[in-house]
Protein backbone atom coordinates (compact mmCIF):
# COMPACT_ATOMS: atom_id res chain seq x y z
CA UNK A 1 0.00 0.00 0.00
CA UNK A 2 2.81 2.43 0.91
CA UNK A 3 4.50 1.67 -2.39
CA UNK A 4 1.34 2.52 -4.36
CA UNK A 5 0.95 5.82 -2.48
CA UNK A 6 4.59 6.67 -3.24
CA UNK A 7 4.16 5.93 -6.93
CA UNK A 8 0.99 8.04 -7.09
CA UNK A 9 2.77 10.93 -5.32
CA UNK A 10 5.68 10.77 -7.75
CA UNK A 11 3.30 10.67 -10.73
CA UNK A 12 1.37 13.68 -9.42
CA UNK A 13 4.59 15.63 -8.83
CA UNK A 14 5.87 14.86 -12.33
CA UNK A 15 2.52 15.80 -13.85
CA UNK A 16 2.55 19.12 -11.97
CA UNK A 17 6.10 19.89 -13.11
CA UNK A 18 5.25 19.09 -16.74
CA UNK A 19 2.11 21.20 -16.56
CA UNK A 20 4.06 24.12 -15.08
CA UNK A 21 6.59 24.00 -17.90
CA UNK A 22 3.97 23.54 -20.62
CA UNK A 23 1.78 26.32 -19.23
CA UNK A 24 4.62 28.82 -19.59
CA UNK A 25 4.95 28.01 -23.31
CA UNK A 26 8.74 28.21 -23.16
CA UNK A 27 10.39 27.20 -26.37
CA UNK A 28 13.95 28.48 -25.95
CA UNK A 29 17.04 26.30 -25.95
CA UNK A 30 20.39 27.06 -24.36
CA UNK A 31 23.98 25.98 -24.74
CA UNK A 32 26.74 26.98 -22.33
CA UNK A 33 29.63 28.90 -23.90
CA UNK A 34 31.67 29.80 -20.80
CA UNK A 35 31.61 30.39 -17.08
CA UNK A 36 33.76 33.35 -16.18
CA UNK A 37 35.62 34.15 -12.97
CA UNK A 38 33.61 37.35 -12.46
CA UNK A 39 30.39 35.37 -11.99
CA UNK A 40 29.03 35.67 -15.53
CA UNK A 41 27.63 32.74 -17.46
CA UNK A 42 27.76 33.17 -21.22
CA UNK A 43 25.37 31.07 -23.25
CA UNK A 44 23.90 30.67 -26.68
CA UNK A 45 20.13 30.90 -26.72
CA UNK A 46 17.53 30.52 -29.44
CA UNK A 47 13.79 30.07 -29.64
CA UNK A 48 12.56 27.08 -31.61
CA UNK A 49 9.13 28.62 -32.14
CA UNK A 50 9.95 32.26 -32.93
CA UNK A 51 12.93 31.51 -35.21
CA UNK A 52 13.92 34.63 -37.15
CA UNK A 53 11.49 36.77 -35.13
CA UNK A 54 13.35 36.15 -31.88
CA UNK A 55 14.55 39.48 -30.43
CA UNK A 56 17.66 40.47 -28.52
CA UNK A 57 15.56 41.70 -25.59
CA UNK A 58 13.63 38.43 -25.37
CA UNK A 59 16.86 36.42 -25.56
CA UNK A 60 18.19 38.32 -22.54
CA UNK A 61 14.99 37.69 -20.56
CA UNK A 62 15.01 34.02 -21.53
CA UNK A 63 18.66 33.67 -20.50
CA UNK A 64 17.85 35.05 -17.04
CA UNK A 65 14.80 32.78 -16.88
CA UNK A 66 16.98 29.76 -17.67
CA UNK A 67 19.49 30.68 -14.95
CA UNK A 68 16.62 31.15 -12.47
CA UNK A 69 14.39 28.16 -13.22
CA UNK A 70 16.14 25.44 -15.19
CA UNK A 71 19.85 26.03 -14.76
CA UNK A 72 22.40 25.50 -17.50
CA UNK A 73 23.61 22.06 -18.56
CA UNK A 74 27.35 21.52 -18.54
CA UNK A 75 28.99 21.01 -21.92
CA UNK A 76 32.38 21.68 -23.54
CA UNK A 77 34.21 22.65 -20.36
CA UNK A 78 31.26 24.38 -18.68
CA UNK A 79 30.23 22.87 -15.39
CA UNK A 80 26.53 22.35 -14.85
CA UNK A 81 24.92 25.39 -13.24
CA UNK A 82 21.90 24.47 -11.12
CA UNK A 83 18.86 26.74 -11.12
CA UNK A 84 18.99 29.56 -8.58
CA UNK A 85 15.30 29.04 -7.77
CA UNK A 86 15.77 25.36 -6.99
CA UNK A 87 13.10 25.17 -4.29
CA UNK A 88 9.34 25.52 -4.75
CA UNK A 89 9.20 28.14 -1.98
CA UNK A 90 11.75 30.29 -3.82
CA UNK A 91 9.86 29.92 -7.11
CA UNK A 92 6.63 30.97 -5.42
CA UNK A 93 8.36 33.97 -3.79
CA UNK A 94 9.75 35.05 -7.16
CA UNK A 95 6.34 34.72 -8.84
CA UNK A 96 5.21 37.62 -6.60
CA UNK A 97 7.73 39.98 -8.25
CA UNK A 98 8.22 38.31 -11.63
CA UNK A 99 5.93 40.60 -13.62
CA UNK A 100 7.60 43.79 -12.38
CA UNK A 101 11.08 42.18 -12.57
CA UNK A 102 10.66 41.41 -16.30
CA UNK A 103 8.75 44.62 -17.14
CA UNK A 104 10.09 47.24 -19.57
CA UNK A 105 11.80 49.17 -16.76
CA UNK A 106 12.35 46.07 -14.64
CA UNK A 107 15.47 45.03 -12.77
CA UNK A 108 16.25 42.20 -15.22
CA UNK A 109 18.36 44.55 -17.36
CA UNK A 110 20.93 44.88 -14.56
CA UNK A 111 21.91 41.22 -14.83
CA UNK A 112 22.78 40.83 -18.52
CA UNK A 113 25.93 42.17 -20.04
CA UNK A 114 25.41 41.53 -23.72
CA UNK A 115 23.24 39.99 -26.38
CA UNK A 116 24.81 39.48 -29.76
CA UNK A 117 23.68 37.44 -32.71
CA UNK A 118 25.78 34.31 -32.75
CA UNK A 119 26.72 32.92 -36.13
CA UNK A 120 28.51 29.70 -35.23
CA UNK A 121 25.96 27.01 -34.52
CA UNK A 122 26.43 23.33 -33.89
CA UNK A 123 25.86 21.57 -37.20
CA UNK A 124 23.83 18.77 -35.64
CA UNK A 125 21.06 21.19 -34.58
CA UNK A 126 19.86 21.74 -38.14
CA UNK A 127 19.09 25.39 -37.43
CA UNK A 128 18.19 27.46 -40.48
CA UNK A 129 16.81 31.00 -40.47
CA UNK A 130 16.86 31.19 -36.69
CA UNK A 131 18.38 33.98 -34.66
CA UNK A 132 20.76 32.63 -32.08
CA UNK A 133 22.07 35.05 -29.48
CA UNK A 134 25.06 34.92 -27.19
CA UNK A 135 24.06 36.37 -23.82
CA UNK A 136 26.06 36.89 -20.63
CA UNK A 137 24.17 36.73 -17.33
CA UNK A 138 25.65 37.73 -13.96
CA UNK A 139 24.61 34.79 -11.82
CA UNK A 140 26.36 36.16 -8.73
CA UNK A 141 24.67 39.58 -8.92
CA UNK A 142 21.31 37.94 -9.63
CA UNK A 143 21.69 35.65 -6.61
CA UNK A 144 22.65 38.60 -4.40
CA UNK A 145 19.60 40.58 -5.58
CA UNK A 146 17.30 37.64 -4.81
CA UNK A 147 18.84 37.29 -1.35
CA UNK A 148 18.33 41.00 -0.65
CA UNK A 149 14.70 40.74 -1.80
CA UNK A 150 14.22 37.74 0.54
CA UNK A 151 13.31 35.50 -2.41
CA UNK A 152 16.05 33.00 -1.56
CA UNK A 153 18.26 32.41 1.47
CA UNK A 154 21.96 33.17 1.28
CA UNK A 155 24.34 30.29 0.62
CA UNK A 156 25.81 30.63 4.12
CA UNK A 157 22.39 30.65 5.83
CA UNK A 158 22.46 28.46 8.91
CA UNK A 159 26.23 28.51 9.46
Amino acid sequence: MKQKIGIIAIFMTCSFMFYSFAANDLTYQTECVSIEMDGYITLKIWDTKKGAKYTSEQSRKDAIHAVLYSGIAGIKGCTTQPAILNKIEAQENFKNIEKSFFSIKGKWTMFTRSSEIETSLPENLGIKNWKVYQVSVSKNALRKYLEEEKIIKSLNYGF
